[in-house]
């Protein structure tokens, strides 16, 4: 391998090069690599070897090389890509240490300092995290970093590419962080090295067990003094904890301390998100050498098998969509907007929950549903059946998931599974989720899990109730059946299970905005060319008005919030497309659907005319549709009032059926008149001749 490396010896003075200064921080710099990087694909050694300069392209990250080829349905992009960029670190000092940071590589990374093996991460969804002291060069000099980059299907999870594509490249930040010798430990699985347990929450009292993993780089004992601080949104501090240690040369140390808090005010979802922040400071001869902060939410939640989600001591409807982390022509390079307009419209459309579905995502998606008040459901991407050989990758996710995401205040469940049962494997899966249940038991006893099983007509197989919690994906009126059958299955299923604790994790159909129909009798083939969006539409009608009308299903996913990519599918019209989601993939429309859970669950008002995509009728004859949750809407064509609406399928839901039109163009309006202002809404429904 050393004989790659010797290339850049005659190359190096046309690399970019990075100078960081440190600053006068006591504590820890974190300092972005995003830019000046250089990518090229090359799929074996030899021919990366041959490479000249002019081979590679400058790029910054996050960066994806395979973007394009999945959405268009075409071969995926499987290989190998490298990526460098040179750095110096001016004042590089000797009390130091330094750590390379990487947020996600997908699939598999090997990375190499200055010529030298550095390490390896297999998994494409979670951080790693290096110590690069020892081998980066002293102040003023250059320092090369080069990562090797492969996303082909390998002993890792997901198995395969048939549910979702598998992005190669680095798709999340890089950063460089500076400690000091004395710091909180950063090699737990790429954690923050504080993790906080919620003991024992209640209205006027909280209960905290803080657990920090110290790190002495130097030579001799050192005589610390490790402090936590409670501090509210306001800025106060509410409860501190101060303690002596003393800490040897070696691994990391954990250590443990107790923290009460009186009358807290507890995070609430949706209704009260609210956050404190824990702050832990390590105190050396009366100095700070290191700092961290962990943003924190105090809640206690139970299942009950009847009454569903409990937050707080009150029941909590989790009504939720499934999110992946993926945008038209960006692929999984997102950028920080990206996320942020996603959490936006899931929160427009009035959800109360997320699936992060099938894979850990990025920090920043956590981190704004803290904030906003989302109960997430994460999980690791052992999905779409069982793989020889990724055992221990699977294992390694689910432990990189727990102790990256631990003080996530949004987090209520681990996810282990989704779908995993395909032909005759089944003791396999079996026994891996078995050891995953165990294992995040284990590792965070204060979360639930659950596994997600398609097998729903079966109501006693071997891969369910292996967790805490069973999630079923029901499609009753998309892969077979009609959406009324739905109901008839919750409640045989409730009868003969009344203490299983129930999800339906997924659920949805597809749906192309270019595609109506006025026949709802005839269900789509899923798998050819015609997927009317106002079939999607009556499926949601339908599908959900079972679902709200039972608590004991604790929760229930819609599949997809968004329109995405799929390799190599031919279906719905547009190739390489799921069109399940709430919105198209551009995130330029919302399709009916989206109005109809917005008009269930938002409490901004919604007055909206469905089906005005479907703007020709062969006949004289049509029904109108509207979704308001602000009232009763009067229906006028052609200026002539037809009065009030009647209600349809619920309290949001309205109809008109049978109306006649007289003319070739006609004009639909709705309207109503409350206290504040006039709602309303229109279009043109034409007559085809």
């Amino acid at each position: 391998m050393r004989k790659i490396f010797s290339f850049r010896k005659f190359i190096i003075c046309n690399l970019f090069m990075t100078f960081i200064v440190l600053g006068q921080s006591i504590n820890r710099d974190i300092i972005s690599l995003n830019k000046n990087w250089k990518f090229v694909q090359a799929n074996n050694e030899l021919d990366f070897i041959k490479l000249t300069e002019h081979s590679w392209i400058n790029v910054e990250i996050p960066h994806t090389w395979n973007n394009k080829d999945i959405q268009s349905g075409n071969k995926v992009n499987y290989g190998t890509g490298w990526y460098k960029r040179d750095l110096i670190i001016n004042n590089a000092v000797p009390n130091k240490e330094y750590f390379l940071k990487f947020d996600g590589v997908g699939q598999y990374a090997k990375i190499y300092i200055n010529d030298k093996y550095l390490g390896e991460h297999l998994g494409g969804y979670s951080a790693f995290i290096f110590n690069i002291t020892k081998f980066i060069h002293e102040s003023d000099t250059v320092n090369s970093i080069l990562v090797r980059v492969n996303n082909e299907l390998n002993d890792s999870y997901p198995k395969d590419n048939f549910l979702f594509g598998i992005y190669g490249g680095i798709y999340r930040d890089v950063n460089l962080i500076v400690t000091n010798k004395i710091h909180i430990g950063l090699t737990d699985n790429a954690s923050n090295g504080v993790y906080v347990t919620q003991e024992k929450i209640r209205d006027d009292n909280a209960l905290l067990k803080i657990n920090v993993l110290l790190k002495n780089e130097t030579s001799e004992k050192k005589e610390i003094v490790v402090v936590n601080k409670l501090i509210s949104s306001e800025g106060k501090v509410v409860s501190e904890v101060s303690n002596n240690e003393k800490i040897f040369p070696g691994g990391l140390v954990p250590k443990s301390y107790s923290m009460e808090v009186k009358n807290p005010r507890l995070w609430n979802g949706k209704i009260d998100p609210y956050l404190y922040t824990l702050v832990t400071e390590l105190y050396f001869k009366n100095k700070i050498v290191d700092v961290n902060k962990e943003v924190i939410g105090l809640r206690y939640f139970e299942i009950d098998p009847n009454t569903g989600f409990i937050l707080n001591g009150k029941p909590y409807r989790l009504k939720g969509v499934c999110r992946h982390q993926e945008w038209k022509n960006f692929g999984n390079a997102l950028l920080p907007e990206h996320h942020k307009k996603d959490m936006e419209l899931i929160n427009e459309v009035g959800a109360t929950s997320i699936r992060l579905a099938h894979y850990q995502q990025a920090d920043y998606i956590y981190s704004l549903a803290d904030s906003i008040g989302f109960l997430i459901w994460a999980e690791i991407p052992f999905v779409n059946g069982y793989k020889e050989n990724a055992d221990e990758n699977a294992i390694q996710q689910l432990t990189e998931l727990i102790k990256q995401n631990y003080n996530s205040p949004s987090i209520f469940v681990w996810g282990v599974h989704n779908e995993v049962i395909k032909g005759n494997t089944i003791q396999q899966p079996v026994n891996l989720t078995n050891k995953l249940h165990n294992l995040a038991k284990t590792l965070d006893p204060t979360r639930y899990t659950v596994s997600v099983s398609n097998i729903w007509w079966v109501f006693d197989h071997p891969i369910h109730e292996l967790t805490d919690l069973q999630g079923f994906n029901q499609y009753t009126g998309w892969y077979g059946g009609r959406p009324e059958e739905l109901e008839k299955w919750i409640n045989n299923y409730h009868n003969k299970k009344p203490d299983v604790r129930v999800s339906i994790s997924e659920y949805g159909a597809g749906g192309n905005i270019e595609h109506q129909t006025n026949d709802l009798s005839i269900t789509p083939d899923p798998k050819g060319q015609f997927f009317p969006e106002t079939y999607n539409t009556y499926y949601h009608e339908v599908t959900y008005s079972a679902i709200e009308k039972y608590p004991f299903i604790w929760s229930s996913y819609i599949w997809n919030m968004f329109d995405f990519s799929v390799p190599e599918w031919d279906r719905g019209g547009i190739k390489g497309r799921n069109h399940k989601g709430l919105i198209t993939y551009d995130r330029k429309t919302k399709k009916d659907a989206f109005y109809w859970y917005k008009a269930n669950w938002s409490d901004e008002p919604v007055f909206h005319i469905a089906g005005k995509r479907n703007d020709s009728l062969s006949n004289d004859l049509t029904n109108i549709k509207v979704y308001s949750n602000i009232g009763t809407p009067e229906l006028i064509v052609n200026g002539k009032s037809f009065g009030l609406m009647k209600n349809g399928i619920n309290s949001v839901q309205y109809i008109f059926n049978d109306l006649r039109l007289e003319n070739e163009k006609n004009d639909i309006e709705i309207k109503l008149k409350t206290s504040e202002k006039i709602y309303t809404d229109k279009y043109i429904l034409k007559i085809k001749k």
